[in-house]
């Protein structure tokens, strides 16, 4: 969702909640609004962040061999009657 859409539901919010008698849901409407603005920041900085994700290649890919390795596990002596 893009920034300047973030804001407009925001601004939804706080018209529905002018016009509302109860406060209880006034407050929720108004608190539904802080949330799309703080995401409407967070998108704006995603928006300026250079980012860039690099991953290792699998070892296999690395050197063109594949390597696997087991371990064993000590399983419990069974108690015998």
């Amino acid at each position: 969702m893009l920034v300047h859409q973030y804001r407009r539901r925001a601004v939804g919010c706080l018209q529905i909640a002018e016009g509302l008698p109860d406060s209880q849901n006034r407050m929720a409407l108004i608190d539904m609004a802080q949330s799309w603005l703080l995401l409407a920041q967070h998108a704006e900085k995603n928006l300026t962040a250079d980012l860039v994700y690099e991953t290792r290649p699998w070892p296999s890919e690395a050197n063109g061999t594949a390597t696997v390795q087991q371990q064993q596990q000590i399983q419990p002596k069974r108690n015998e009657e």
